[in-house]
C-alpha cells in the first residue's frame, strides 16, 4: 500500500513539474519588446504593433483619436516565429541607423520601429523605400509580415 501511495505522489510531482516548466517563459527572448507602426498625414493611418515576448498586440486609431482605438487585436507568436524574427535582426546594424524621417509632415507616411532588450534600445522612423534600411531589410520585411496578420485589412 505504501508503495502505491509513494508511486502516485511521485507521478503527480513529475506531471506537475513538467506542466509548470512549460507554462513559464524561460526563453532568452522574454525581455524583448518590439514595436512598429505607421503614421500618415491627415491621420489616414495610425497603427501600432507591439511584440513583448511571445505576446502580440495591435491597435489602430482612426481619425487621430489616440484615446479610443478603432481596432484592437491580440495574439501569440510561437517561440520559433519570434526566434526566426530576431535571427534576422542585427542590432548593431539597427543602432547604426539614425533615421528620423518626417514624411508625415508633408501628408505622407512614416513607418517606425522601436526595439528594446534589457538596457539596449533604439528607435528609427523611415520611409518604407529608404535605401539605408538595406542592412536590416530582411528584419523589416518579416516584421511587416507579422503586422499584416493583425492589421485592419484582416
Amino acid at each position: 500500500m505504501l508503495n502505491k501511495i509513494t508511486a502516485t505522489i511521485f507521478i503527480v510531482l513529475v506531471l506537475f513539474a513538467c506542466t509548470y516548466d512549460t507554462m513559464e517563459d524561460h526563453g532568452s527572448n522574454s525581455g524583448v519588446i518590439i514595436k512598429t507602426g505607421t503614421i500618415c498625414g491627415w491621420c489616414t493611418v495610425n497603427d501600432t504593433l507591439t511584440i513583448k515576448g511571445n505576446s502580440v498586440w495591435y491597435v489602430n486609431y482612426a481619425n487621430c483619436s489616440t484615446g479610443n482605438p478603432s481596432v484592437q487585436k491580440s495574439g501569440q507568436l510561437k517561440t520559433s516565429e519570434l526566434d526566426s524574427l530576431l535571427a534576422l535582426l542585427h542590432f548593431d546594424e539597427l543602432k547604426k541607423l539614425d533615421l528620423i524621417s518626417c514624411n508625415v509632415c508633408f501628408d505622407g507616411c512614416d513607418d517606425w520601429i522601436s526595439f528594446e532588450n534589457g538596457n539596449e534600445s533604439h528607435y528609427i522612423r523611415y520611409g518604407s523605400s529608404d535605401p539605408k534600411l538595406e542592412p536590416i531589410r530582411a528584419f523589416v520585411d518579416r516584421l511587416k509580415e507579422v503586422k499584416s496578420k493583425y492589421s485592419v485589412s484582416n
